[in-house]
């Protein structure tokens, strides 16, 4: 069922399903609820109540048209969440998701139960936001051009072997191209900005960072490092691409569902 709830001047569209303790799913730059946590969701909601929203620029939520911080995506999950009447919450974030989930829970340690990292980092070195200024580059200039690079960064080499041909990966290109969100480019361009640095010390509920093995987007070592840096942290690592909800679902949902079930 998918509800709004009106967070400064943002109309925040989210959807919720299953019944139980919240478990809140952050989705990624350029991606949405829609297009993101659709096995995740189902696989969790026997168990919890799943909230997932779509931040400025995703889905039904419309773009600030301004310069996205943080801390709007921040309160644009929490009260989503919130509006549902959990004081109490489990967090879940992928990408950039996994950063909005780790400050979520430094800005509210009384209420996040636990927060899974996957394929998070902590601060955008040099290198991050050049790649993130290129996303910006590419998504302004050629949706189509966007995907073909997301997609060659994002997958392992062995990724490639589902496919017989080179049609069938445009087609592919062309599929993901489609679903990008309008507010990817201010997206990634907040992706150029972040410093959890002076947050990380604030999480008190335990943690799981996910990071992956073969990922280009964000080097596997900026998520170990912060799992290094979480007070309660531990960390596990998928062999796999950036894209991991594509690549290797099944380890995926398995790993979140054990550790969340874990910090009921």
């Amino acid at each position: 069922m998918e509800k709004f709830v009106q967070v400064g001047p943002i109309n925040v569209a989210y959807a919720v399903e299953g019944s139980g303790p919240a478990v809140l799913l952050i989705h990624g730059t350029g991606g949405s609820y829609e297009g993101t946590w659709g096995n995740l969701g189902k696989a969790l909601a026997p168990d919890f109540t799943v909230i997932t929203p779509n931040y400025s620029g995703s889905g039904k939520t419309q773009d600030a048209h301004e310069r996205l911080e943080l801390d709007d995506l921040v309160e644009q999950n929490a009260q989503a969440v919130m509006q549902e009447g959990f004081t109490h919450f489990h967090v879940v974030g992928y990408s950039l998701g996994a950063v909005v989930a780790t400050a979520i829970a430094a800005k509210y340690p009384e209420r996040v139960q636990s927060v899974t990292a996957i394929a998070g980092w902590v601060e955008s070195d040099l290198a991050v936001a050049y790649q993130f200024d290129l996303w910006q580059k590419l998504f302004r200039q050629d949706r189509e051009l966007f995907a073909q690079f997301a997609i060659h960064t994002g997958f392992s080499p062995a990724f490639y072997s589902s496919f017989q041909t080179l049609e069938q990966l445009h087609e592919f290109t062309a599929n993901l191209a489609a679903t990008l969100a309008e507010g990817t480019g201010k997206q990634a361009e907040l992706d150029t900005r972040i410093n959890l640095r002076p947050l990380l010390g604030k999480v008190t509920a335990p943690a799981l960072a996910i990071g992956l093995t073969y990922d280009r987007m964000v080097p596997v070592e900026q998520t170990r490092e912060m799992a290094a840096l979480l007070p309660d942290a531990r960390y596990h690592e998928i062999a796999s691409g950036h894209l991991v909800l594509w690549e290797q679902e099944a380890e995926l949902i398995e790993t979140v569902l054990s550790f969340v079930r874990s910090t009921r």
